[in-house]
């Protein structure tokens, strides 16, 4: 890829990527918002793709970078691995007669999530108030930056057909997938697919290199234990859900991460501060600097206030637009402070 999906320069390769024979990486710089990856795995005379991006555009652009090898091998399985829509709102592009799977948890949490419609006409408020002075233009600009290079006013939304509950393998072309669910983490249904026979892990957003995470759900205790599952399934290469490629190194450092930022915010509680006073006090702290070059870490405060409400008993965060709005708003806040040093 020449650029980016926001037209930047990318900072490290795109396109579809050979990792091990008959598995592939379909990686998106520079991994922002929506820059997610996805992959495939081809068997004998069928294959299975792991998570389709945010609209069916983009959806048909990878599976047709993809028809090389799947010419040959159909895909006959896709598995989403959570309830985000760019790894799963392309799955219209699939075709007709493959079986998509997720978990149990996902399914339900898809089905609760934002509609695309109503994420059109978020980006086309955004546009409108990114003119403005204050607050609501740098939230409006921020807004339509992130949700602007994508169509989501042609989307078909495809539901996964089947389910699981804690751990499934499936069988494609002879090889076999193992899933595991490791939500509530990112989202309440995440779940992991290893490829054993070529030492891959298909982390999805369990794992984000060199890109600030967000927390939707929770709590950080169960986001470093599925990180420790992925250190313990022996892989040598891990897919993330955004960033590039990685081996356990990367892994390691994003636990360090949660459980850095979990004590900090534990901190930070006591104190009964707001996440917006949290996420201040935790970026001016020296402990930050190894983060502060992660790529978005104005997006902290999404998971700060996620960690808050776990800690105040409250459970996740809700997940409408009025409060996606309301913590876009909040990380424009952050971003504008990060920028003023």
């Amino acid at each position: 890829m020449a650029t980016t999906l926001t037209g930047d320069a990318p900072v490290f390769e795109g396109g579809l990527q050979t990792l091990a024979p008959g598995v592939h990486a379909w990686i998106q710089p520079n991994g922002g918002w929506g820059e997610a990856n996805a992959g495939l795995v081809v068997g004998d005379g069928a294959s299975a793709v792991i998570d389709t991006p945010w609209d069916q555009r983009l959806s048909r652009q990878m599976l047709d970078a993809m028809a090389v090898h799947t010419g040959n091998a159909p895909v006959r399985v896709a598995i989403n691995t959570h309830s985000d829509g760019d790894h799963w709102w392309g799955n219209a592009e699939l075709p007709a007669d493959t079986t998509i799977i997720t978990s149990k948890e996902s399914l339900k949490a898809m089905k609760d999530e934002v509609h695309p419609k109503e994420l059109a006409r978020l980006r086309r408020m955004a546009g409108m108030s990114g003119r403005l002075p204050g607050r609501s233009g740098e939230m409006g600009r921020y807004v339509r930056g992130m949700l602007g290079p994508f169509d989501f006013k042609k989307i078909e939304l495809r539901f996964p057909a089947e389910t699981f509950e804690g751990r499934s393998t499936e069988h494609v072309g002879g090889r076999a997938l193992d899933l595991r669910l490791v939500g509530p983490a990112h989202t309440l249904g995440d779940l992991v697919v290893h490829v054993p026979d070529a030492g891959v892990v298909f982390a999805a957003d369990i794992l984000f290199v060199g890109v600030t995470p967000v927390m939707w759900a929770g709590p950080a205790a169960r986001w470093i234990a599925a990180l420790d599952l992925l250190l313990e399934t022996g892989a040598t290469t891990f897919v993330p859900g955004h960033g590039p490629v990685c081996g356990p190194d990367e892994v390691r450092a994003l636990r360090d991460y949660w459980t850095w930022l979990l004590d900090a915010v534990e901190l930070q509680h006591r104190y009964k501060h707001s996440a917006a006073q949290a996420t201040l006090e935790i970026i001016k702290s020296e402990e930050f600097a190894p983060y502060r070059g992660w790529l978005l870490p104005e997006r902290m405060i999404i998971s700060v206030t996620a960690m808050l409400q776990h800690m105040d008993g409250k459970g996740r965060i809700p997940q409408t637009a009025a409060m996606r709005a309301a913590l876009f708003d909040q990380v424009s806040i952050v971003e504008r402070a990060l920028d003023e040093g």
